[in-house]
C-alpha cells in the first residue's frame, strides 16, 4: 500500500527544500516557490489537515495570529505597503497542494520594487533571491 504524501508536511519536516521565514511548534511560514508577487509567503499549520473547512477550529484560531504577524514582516521587510492574504478550498477554486496554507501577497502601490527587476510571476525565482526575500522576511519577524 502506497503511503500519503504531502509536499507541505515534508517541508515541516525538514524533508524538502523550503525558504522557510517562520516556524514554531504548531506553525510553519515559507516562500511559495512559484510566487504571485516576491515574498509571496504560504503560512500552514505542522499537522496536516486539507483544506480550511476539514481543519479544527482550534487549529483555525492559532493561525490566525501567525498569519498577521507574518503579513506585517513581510510588508516591513520588504516595503510593501499591502498584502493579500487568502486560501483556497478544492480544486475548482485553485487549490494545489491539499494542505491547509494561507497566502500572504505582497502588493506595492507604485508597482514592484525595482530591486526585484528580474522577477517573473510564478515562475521559481533563484536560490540566491529566494534567499535574499527569505532574509529580509524573517529579520523583520524578529
Amino acid at each position: 500500500m502506497k503511503s500519503f504524501v504531502c509536499l507541505f508536511c515534508d517541508i515541516v519536516r525538514g524533508e524538502a527544500k523550503s525558504f522557510v521565514v517562520y516556524r514554531d511548534s504548531d506553525y510553519t511560514a515559507f516562500l511559495d516557490r512559484y510566487p504571485i508577487s516576491p515574498g509571496h509567503t504560504l503560512v500552514v499549520p505542522n499537522r496536516h489537515f486539507q483544506d480550511y473547512v476539514s481543519t479544527d477550529e482550534d487549529v483555525l484560531m492559532g493561525i490566525q495570529p501567525v498569519i498577521r504577524r507574518v503579513a506585517r514582516g513581510v510588508m516591513k521587510g520588504l516595503g510593501a505597503d499591502g498584502v493579500r492574504i487568502g486560501t483556497n478550498v478544492g480544486r475548482s477554486a485553485g487549490q494545489v497542494i491539499f494542505h491547509l496554507h494561507f497566502h500572504v501577497i505582497p502588493t506595492w502601490s507604485k508597482g514592484i520594487p525595482p530591486r526585484f527587476n528580474s522577477f517573473v510571476p510564478r515562475k521559481e525565482m533563484s536560490d540566491e533571491e529566494f534567499e535574499i526575500v527569505r532574509s529580509a522576511i524573517a529579520e523583520a519577524l524578529m
